[in-house]
C-alpha cells in the first residue's frame, strides 16, 4: 500500500514540461523511417501535423476537468486534431484501462455532441501488447494517449496509405488488424 502511494506521488510530481518533453521523444519516434513500414515512418502523417502547428497536445486529469472541457480547448485552437495525454493519478491507473471500451465510449461520447460528432478517437496505450510488421508500436509510448481527429481525415489517411508501400511487411494478421484489404 505503501509502494502505490509513493508512486502515485511521484507520479503526480511530474511537471507538465517534464510529461511533454517524454511524448515529445515518443512523437519523433514515431516519424522516423522503418524498414518494417516500408521505409515510411510509424505515422506517416504526424511530421506534417506537427511541422504545420496543427496537433492540439493537452493532459487531462480527469478528477480536475471533464474529457469534453479538453475538446472544447481543443476546438478552440483551430488546430486540425488532438493528442490528449493521460498520466497515473492517484485517482487512475491506466494500465487498468480497457483501450477498447474507452476508445469506443469517447467516440460515442463526441458522436452525440453536435460539435464534435465528426471526430473520432483513438488510444495508444503502452500497456497493451501491439505489434505490427514486427515492431511494438505502442510499447515507447510513456502515458496512456487519446487522439482525436476527424473521421474523413483518418478514412482518407488510411486510404493513401493503401498505395504505398506501408503495409508491404504486414502479415496477414496485421492486415486483418489494421482494416486492410487484401490486394
Amino acid at each position: 500500500m505503501c509502494i502505490s502511494f509513493s508512486i502515485s506521488i511521484l507520479i503526480d510530481m511530474e511537471s507538465r514540461d517534464t510529461i511533454i518533453d517524454k511524448v515529445a521523444q515518443y512523437l519523433h519516434w514515431l516519424t522516423i523511417p522503418k524498414k518494417e513500414f516500408g521505409n515510411m515512418p510509424v505515422c506517416p502523417f504526424l511530421d506534417t501535423e506537427m511541422r504545420n502547428d496543427l496537433l492540439y497536445i493537452d493532459i487531462w486529469y480527469p478528477h480536475d476537468n471533464s474529457f469534453m472541457d479538453i475538446m472544447e480547448s481543443f476546438l478552440l485552437s483551430g488546430k486540425n486534431s488532438a493528442l490528449v495525454i493521460c498520466p497515473n493519478t492517484h485517482t487512475i491507473d491506466y494500465s487498468e484501462v480497457s483501450r477498447k471500451d474507452i476508445q469506443k465510449q469517447i467516440t460515442d461520447l463526441l458522436r452525440k455532441n453536435p460539435h464534435t460528432e465528426y471526430l473520432k478517437c483513438m488510444i495508444f496505450s503502452p500497456y497493451e501488447d501491439f505489434e505490427v510488421a514486427g515492431v511494438n508500436t505502442r510499447s515507447g509510448a510513456p502515458y496512456f494517449m487519446i487522439n482525436v481527429a476527424p473521421t474523413k481525415q483518418l478514412g482518407k489517411a488510411h486510404k493513401d496509405l493503401l498505395k504505398t508501400p506501408y503495409f508491404d511487411n504486414f502479415t496477414e494478421e496485421d492486415l486483418k488488424k489494421m482494416k486492410v484489404p487484401k490486394k
